[in-house]
């Protein structure tokens, strides 16, 4: 069956241009051709088509709104579609417009038809007309009075085939409303908000592909936060926008936030913000559904009209986007909640991304077998340790560890036993260490561990508890280990990352040469020797 729109572009293919428009602007077009019957109390014949929706609550309240004003409102409608359903109480609802059901392919269109002595005009859409070109669908509108009554007759000749129990009040409803003229001053003042509208749109869609072009141009999270909230503020001219992100895949909460009246906004506004978030958040993540608050709902607790959405991954609340408008009769219109709901989704995948990220660098830095910080990393985190104490003046120690005798527990009882053996002594090293100090498995049964603002005598603590811990250590399949130690401290003893590398590996050398299961401290011309440890020895001496 042909629908409304096609019909009209058949007939009048001069007259009618098809432009594209997302959905949602669609249904703000549709809302401003009723809002002139509203505005200057037409007593007007209004048809009108709406295509199915989990949500009607607002065009039920529109449609009340038209019954009051114009003269006959006709309403074509799936039998079960919700608006139908909220609609077939009339005498609750106080609305006495007729119904017409529809088949389910009619139901895809959207039109409103307009016929008045003062006033014509028509929009019809229908989805799916625009699927090779890009997303949103084709929608046309005119004010001839023509076209409209091509419109009427189309519609006239469908009740009368489809809905003969209607035929006889349409078609009187329609020779009462005969579109005449059109009024200059109403046609060019809803063509001004359809400028503004399409306007609108423009620059939403201009702010969606600078958001989409930042996270494909960029891993770093925090500009990403900021980058979308300040073109969401900016395009919905909101007063404050706030973007939040958290959760496992982001470690620490992140939030960036935008203010139009940036920079001389006050700490009590910024302050204000994070807590309406806080607020939010509570809402949000446990219904993952929009939050929204108009400006008609504002109370005296309530100080401006506010808009969330939650960002959701694989079914997980990772953050959430909040918009405020200082505008007391802001209502939240779909396409502006539809650009909400495209930025969410844009930085949910943008968190995941920033994730994967994360995890290939990790992967990239750290020994897969024992989670601590391969070579490359343990010299990168070396010298960015030694800039940083050079700088502030201040020391730091280098201890490298041995397994000894790491060939014989291979040899003995197998690879698996030896990987088991790196992997508790990775352990081991980790729970003994401060968080600042950095554990890197140095190359095949060598452990290298970074001390920040730890000087010798600090180093050796380290170092002892550390032989303690291991000549108590069991290795299931195999029995106790030992290990052999070098320690090293700068400036002391090397005034480089190099030379401090050679100074601790040879120390770790001197332990291995003089029999193990020892701490060295490397030394100008030789090194100091620590006595071996055993499980019954409770303290060290150092030998000079």
């Amino acid at each position: 069956m042909y629908s409304l729109y096609d019909s009209l572009l058949a007939q009048h293919p001069r007259q009618l241009t098809s432009v594209k428009c997302a959905p949602t602007t669609i249904v703000q077009l549709h809302r401003y051709f009723e809002e002139v019957v509203l505005e200057n109390s037409l007593n007007a014949l209004v048809v009108e088509s709406i295509p199915p929706a989990e949500e009607h609550t607002r065009e039920a309240t529109r449609i009340k709104q038209l019954v009051e004003v114009a003269d006959r409102v006709f309403l074509f409608l799936g039998a079960g579609d919700a608006l139908s359903q909220q609609l077939a109480s009339k005498k609750a609802l106080g609305c006495e417009a007729s119904i017409i059901e529809q088949s389910t392919d009619a139901a895809k269109e959207r039109f409103v038809v307009i016929a008045d002595a003062r006033f014509s005009a028509l929009l019809a859409s229908t989805s799916g007309q625009n699927d090779h070109s890009g997303g949103g669908d084709l929608v046309v509108w005119t004010f001839e009075p023509d076209v409209v009554y091509s419109a009427l007759e189309y519609l006239m000749a469908r009740v009368t085939a489809q809905h003969p129990l209607h035929s006889a009040s349409f078609a009187k409803a329609v020779q009462l409303s005969m579109p005449k003229a059109t009024s200059l001053q109403l046609t060019l003042g809803v063509t001004t908000k359809l400028a503004r509208l399409l306007q609108e749109q423009a620059e939403r869609e201009i702010a969606v592909n600078r958001i989409a072009t930042a996270i494909r141009d960029s891993l770093e999270l925090e500009c990403l936060l900021m980058t979308a909230a300040n073109e969401l503020g900016r395009a919905l001219n909101a007063k404050s926008c706030a973007v939040r992100v958290e959760g496992e895949l982001v470690g620490a909460t992140k939030t960036s936030h935008y203010f139009r009246a940036e920079p001389i906004v006050s700490n009590e506004e910024k302050a204000q913000l994070y807590a309406n978030v806080e607020m939010v958040r509570a809402s949000v993540a446990k219904s993952r559904r929009s939050w929204i608050t108009d400006g008609d709902e504002i109370s005296d607790d309530k100080t401006s009209a506010k808009a969330a959405v939650p960002l959701i991954n694989e079914g997980r609340f990772v953050g959430l986007i909040l918009i405020e408008s200082d505008d007391a009769s802001r209502v939240w219109g779909e396409n502006e909640l539809l650009l909400l709901h495209t930025v969410a989704e844009q930085l949910t995948v943008a968190v995941k991304q920033a994730d994967m990220f994360a995890q290939m660098q990790l992967q990239a830095l750290t020994d897969p077998l024992t989670g601590c910080y391969n070579r490359r990393s343990f010299e990168m985190q070396l010298e960015q340790n030694m800039q940083l104490a050079t700088r502030m003046r201040q020391p730091m120690s280098l201890i490298m560890i041995d397994i000894d005798n790491f060939k014989h527990i291979n040899d003995r009882t197998g690879h698996s036993t030896g990987d088991v053996a790196l992997q508790i002594v990775a352990d081991t090293l980790r729970n003994e260490l401060r968080a600042v100090d950095t554990a890197a498995r140095f190359g095949g049964d060598e452990f290298a561990i970074i001390l920040p603002q730890a000087n010798i005598r600090g180093a050796l603590v380290v170092a002892e508890r550390l032989q303690k811990r291991l000549i108590n250590t069991q290795i299931p399949g195999y029995g106790l280990i030992t290990a052999s130690f070098g320690v090293a401290s700068f400036p002391q003893h090397a005034s480089s990352r190099d030379l401090l590398v050679l100074a601790v590996d040879r120390a770790l050398y001197e332990s291995k040469h003089a029999g193990r299961n020892r701490i060295s401290l490397a030394a100008t011309e030789t090194a100091a020797l620590i006595p071996p440890a055993t499980s019954q020895v409770e303290t060290v001496d150092i030998i000079q």
